[in-house]
């Protein structure tokens, strides 16, 4: 492609980049991410070509500021419904339950557009968000209008101003997020606002932040780049600023407001980084093994990782990567730990089914619950 002549048109109108948008085919994806990463200049017109395929796909109109004419949109439109009828087809053949990129994007997308094409003005829109949520059972990807990539991991909550650029690069989530940012010319920082007066100031980098509401930490793990974790506050004073290396976990402790600055290995070995920041302590509490960053980061690839983990905690990534209530009955249970990998998109019976290979267990499942107990011993 020529990127200079590449038009939007052209963009909408290219069967293999609608295949990208609406149903993440594995060779489209590979080709498109590759390309994005490669001309970061036209970003904006990739940007804008998504958001009207997405729109079209999920609301069947024509946007009111029309980017195109009449012509290409009702071409658009032929396309689009055969490429998802194609889609529905094949979901016939393989369990399109887990398949949960194509509706997801053309819902965020969607809600993108509609935010930025229907309001008049940019004055109107200085204090408008869009806000993505991510229901449990689902994980999501999206573009920003920088070009950086988001991946959402289930049960997350994720908005950004509508005036994304012009009002500097700030986003917000609460629950997990891998991002893998743009770097601009204009050294415009790129902040992640989390709870807890916590925030993440970055340039361009790839990283993971994992902030749930009811999870005890927020952590976040840097895979290349550098990043550098803020703590506020209650007046939104800095009180302290810690560089996060590679390879590097920083794990922020609700209960006693403390940061622990973690060095990932593949061997079982702790290594403590201490951060001499005022007001922040290092401490070894709570922390029982190293996790490499290949598990930490195992969920954008649709891969669910347990690394020593006990069953009480499994169950909460369960449910959120299910979308299913689960309660476990039994104590002893609970604490039992477990290390495995589930990248064949097992269901969650058949992930059950493995862990009663090693710990005896029985459940059933009623109104998307399923409880979990100890089986009992026959005598």
């Amino acid at each position: 492609m020529n990127t200079k002549n590449y038009l939007l048109d052209e963009f909408i109108l290219n069967e293999s980049f609608q295949r990208f948008v609406l149903n993440k085919s594995a060779e489209d994806v590979v080709y498109w991410e590759s390309w994005i990463a490669n001309n970061p200049d036209s970003s904006e017109t990739v940007t804008n070509a998504h958001e009207i395929i997405t729109f079209i796909a999920s609301r069947k109109v024509l946007p009111k500021n029309q980017l195109i004419s009449e012509q290409v949109y009702e071409r658009l439109q032929r396309q689009i419904h055969a490429e998802m009828a194609y889609a529905t087809k094949q979901s016939r053949k393989i369990n399109i339950h887990y398949y949960w990129y194509a509706a997801s994007i053309i819902i965020l997308i969607g809600l993108a557009f509609f935010y930025k094409h229907y309001f008049p003005s940019q004055s109107e829109l200085s204090g408008q968000y869009l806000e993505v949520t991510v229901l449990k059972g689902q994980r999501s990807q999206l573009l920003l209008p920088d070009g950086t990539q988001v991946w959402l991991n289930s049960g997350s909550i994720f908005k950004y101003p509508v005036n994304f650029l012009k009002q500097g690069r700030n986003v917000y989530i609460e629950g997990e997020a891998f991002f893998n940012v743009t770097h601009k010319k204009n050294n415009l920082p790129f902040i992640v606002h989390l709870k807890e007066k916590l925030s993440i100031k970055v340039l361009g980098t790839e990283f993971n932040v994992k902030s749930y509401a009811e999870d005890k930490i927020i952590e976040t793990t840097l895979v290349k780049g550098q990043i550098k974790l803020i703590k506020e506050d209650a007046s939104n004073k800095i009180i302290s600023e810690l560089n996060i290396k590679p390879n590097e976990k920083a794990i922020y402790q609700k209960r006693n407001k403390q940061i622990i600055i973690t060095s990932l290995i593949s061997v079982k070995e702790d290594k403590i980084r201490s951060t001499h920041s005022a007001n922040i302590e290092a401490s070894k509490a709570d922390i029982k093994e190293i996790d490499d960053v290949e598990i930490i980061t195992s969920w954008k690839n649709e891969e669910l990782v347990f690394q020593d983990e006990t069953f009480e905690d499994i169950g909460v990534k369960m449910e959120r990567w299910f979308g299913l209530k689960i309660t476990i009955t039994d104590e002893n249970l609970k604490k039992e730990r477990f290390t495995g990998k589930f990248a064949n998109k097992e269901t969650i019976y058949q992930i059950l089914d493995i862990f009663n290979r090693s710990e005896p267990i029985q459940y059933n499942s009623k109104n998307k619950e399923i409880i979990i107990s100890k089986k009992s011993k026959k005598h």
